[in-house]
């Protein structure tokens, strides 16, 4: 099946950056051919008339405020044309295909101090621009461990694909390793997302069944019951579920690893190639970063639960977006995503569960300030403080102490005494201090 344009992307997870760490990347990426997204003034007065302040701040212009927009989102973008050839292996690692492609563009978005992502537009030569060599394609290019193969010094270089990423595009920020701590690599899966766009003459393409195909990146004929992994009808009403149709011409199918669209004339010009992968690439790379942040707040829940209530707190103040356009589409395909991504059914989820692990947190403290308050009423009880001076005196007395190694080891046993209390009081803020005070040393 033939294609006449066509738009695919893939998306990856970074990591968060804190703002020193942040500052560093996007200078390392400066350094290697990046520069600074801004929107045209031409582009900023469309976009005024298309989305909320909020979400055109986040995802496509620059706030004039200088401390503002260095909190919330900066983009950066860089060109290439680097070949690419992908191996697809058997079982016994024995090459059974292979198929060539083109990074035409790579991109970087920082959102503050959260979750960075980023995207690398493919292109394939004009002779492979069908239905069936996309497909195969993207099965390749999704999977982190891919064989890539790609020249460097005119000579053939091979790496798994997301090591080659790292390299070229990344200025050697590693995505995944066995022997290192990463912790993107926690909560990113093992494949990359996939936003793909072809448009196909009209009646050349059966477009419900290859939208799940494409989009669960089976076999073609998969989604029309032919071959072993076609679905079972259920499953399939359950991922159809996710479809966005709301013209002839065209329809999209949203799932947490793709969006994919197919239609006829739906970029044919370059005005509607922006707006599909401008646009709702932005609003679609969005909500993977809101999806992404959850995973992340939920691996770090138990680190710190009081602070990083507050950092999620934070974090939806400036993120959570109900409603992102004046226009319907926008609005609608936004909606459909959070629907498709269950965002709103996980938020809940998350809330209930720090609120939770929140409360039992500060009914131990309290349990805690009740025991100590009880063992200081006793000890008042016991007598005035003047007794136990003159215990202490005749202490020192009896064992022979001068005065400066009886207050030294007095000054020692009231340190040890007032540590004690706090670990008793603030054992998890003890411990992170401890911890910090070990990794400086």
């Amino acid at each position: 099946m033939k294609v006449n344009n066509y738009i695919v992307k893939i998306i990856g997870l970074l990591g968060d950056y804190p703002t020193k760490e942040r500052l560093q990347f996007q200078n390392k990426l400066i350094a290697n051919g990046y520069h600074e997204d801004e929107a045209s003034p031409e582009l900023k007065s469309t976009l005024k008339d298309i989305f909320y302040r909020e979400f055109r701040e986040i995802m496509f212009v620059k706030r004039d405020d200088k401390k503002a927009s260095e909190l919330l989102s900066r983009r950066f973008s860089a060109n290439h044309d680097d070949a690419i050839r992908f191996n697809k292996l058997n079982r016994g690692k024995e090459i059974t295909n292979t198929y060539e492609a083109f990074v035409k563009k790579s991109e970087v978005y920082f959102f503050g101090e959260e979750i960075a992502l980023f995207s690398l537009t493919i292109e394939v030569a004009p002779e492979n621009q069908h239905i069936e060599y996309f497909s195969d394609l993207i099965n390749q290019i999704r999977n982190f461990d891919a064989e890539s193969v790609y020249k460097m010094n005119n000579l053939e270089q091979k790496s798994k694909w997301h090591e080659f990423i790292s390299r070229k595009y990344l200025s050697d920020t590693k995505l995944r390793d066995e022997n290192e701590n990463i912790k993107a690599d926690e909560y990113s899966g093992s494949k990359f997302k996939i936003f793909s766009v072809f448009d196909t003459p009209v009646g050349s393409v059966d477009r419900e069944p290859t939208l799940y195909d494409l989009g669960t990146s089976s076999p073609l004929g998969s989604g029309s019951g032919a071959g072993d992994y076609a679905p079972h009808p259920e499953y399939y009403q359950q991922i159809m579920s996710n479809k966005i149709s709301y013209f002839n011409n065209w329809q999209s199918l949203c799932l947490f690893d793709s969006f994919t669209t197919i239609g006829t004339d739906i970029i044919s010009y370059e005005n509607q190639k922006k707006t599909w992968q401008d646009t709702y690439f932005r609003i679609y790379l969005f909500r993977l970063f809101f999806k992404y942040n959850l995973f992340r707040y939920n691996t770090d829940l138990n680190e710190n639960t009081v602070k990083l209530r507050n950092r999620f707190e934070s974090f939806l103040n400036n993120y959570k977006l109900n409603q992102i356009s004046f226009n319907f589409l926008p609005n609608e395909i936004y909606s459909k995503i959070g629907l498709a991504l269950r965002l709103d059914e996980e938020l809940d989820t998350f809330q209930q569960r720090i609120n939770r692990i929140s409360d039992a947190i500060q009914e131990e403290k309290q349990s805690r300030m009740n025991m100590l308050l009880q063992a200081v009423t006793a000890l008042s009880a016991l007598g005035s403080v003047q007794p136990l001076l003159s215990g202490l005196s005749f202490a020192q007395q009896y064992l022979g102490w001068s005065n400066a190694l009886f207050y030294a080891i007095l000054t020692l046993m009231l340190l040890l005494l007032a540590f004690g209390v706090c670990y008793f009081l603030f054992p998890d803020q003890i411990k992170k201090l401890i911890g910090k005070i070990k990794k400086k040393k």
